[in-house]
């Protein structure tokens, strides 16, 4: 029985953490994830997916807020085999920690290693137009998804793929492979394929502000934007009402029709969604 350790902080985290649950050979000792946050309007203190996951199913919860000495001392504590870390996020592993589990840290990327490294490989994909993609298992070195690749699963990215479609996609295939992975990683843990660091590529994480469209791009690049955005950040735009006043507004959704592009899911600042259709001869765009 390989006992394991679950570092992850979302709902595709989740993902893998329900798979995992289910292999007979191997045990969740322990959940590693982020601290409850305020969330919301009112600030109500909420824990994330990974946390609310593991209440449900009564696993143990560890949320530090670093990986500081307290929780080294209570991590070096659990009888692991393996850390397996799914859509977790900074801090990044010291090569103390890496070295703490016999077969160190197994991190499941939805990228094809080297290329598009950092904490949103899925919007960039879709938004740069790639067409084929892949997960990758890789062990943890100490410099973000730096480290040697276990393996790579290839899939296709749709031509209206949003980044929860991809990421479903991603970690939803690593799922089905996970129990045959891990095993042949145990199996032969030295058996690793050494990334090749001139072909990396890196793009940032987005923010409300980097969510703007940009209008110099075409049509099917503003297309997917919008859809690599949904369902966070959301791409926006600002319009101008009949009086004048500019305004900030979301686009959930779009289509492409005879290579023109039409929105279709839209909020304006301070209104409810609405179809674009119903409103646009009130709202001028401002490109």
């Amino acid at each position: 029985m390989t006992k394991v350790v679950f570092f992850g902080s979302s709902d595709y985290s989740n993902i893998i953490l329900s798979q995992l649950l289910q292999l007979p050979d191997f045990q969740v000792v322990a959940v590693v994830t982020k601290p409850d946050k305020p969330v919301g309007r009112n600030q109500t203190v909420t824990p994330n997916p990974v946390a609310q996951f593991a209440h449900h199913h009564r696993l143990a919860l560890l949320q530090p807020e670093s990986f500081n000495q307290n929780f080294l001392s209570a991590i070096c504590h659990l009888p692991s085999d393996l850390w397996l870390c799914v859509a977790y996020g900074p801090p990044f592993f010291t090569p103390e920690m890496i070295n703490i589990p016999q077969y160190k840290i197994v991190n499941i990327h939805p990228s094809p290693l080297p290329k598009y490294r950092g904490a949103t490989p899925g919007p960039w994909q879709i938004i740069n137009g790639e067409t084929a993609s892949a997960v990758t298992f890789f062990q943890v070195d100490p410099l973000p998804d730096h480290g040697p690749i276990i393996s790579q699963i290839p899939f296709k990215i749709s031509p209206d793929e949003t980044a929860h479609t991809f990421y479903t996609k991603a970690f939803a295939l690593a799922a089905s492979k996970l129990d045959i992975t891990l095993k042949s990683y145990l199996s032969h843990p030295q058996s690793l394929t050494p990334q090749n660091h001139s072909q990396k590529s890196y793009y940032p994480k987005f923010t409300k502000n980097s969510a703007k469209i940009n209008w110099s791009w075409d049509n099917q690049k503003i297309f997917r934007f919008i859809n690599a955005l949904n369902p966070w950040p959301i791409a926006w735009t600002f319009v101008t009402n009949p009086s004048g006043k500019t305004l900030k507004m979301k686009i959930f959704s779009a289509k492409i029709l005879n290579q023109k592009l039409i929105f279709q899911s839209v909020q304006v600042e301070g209104k409810k969604p609405v179809s674009w259709e119903n409103i646009q001869s009130y709202y001028q765009l401002v490109r």
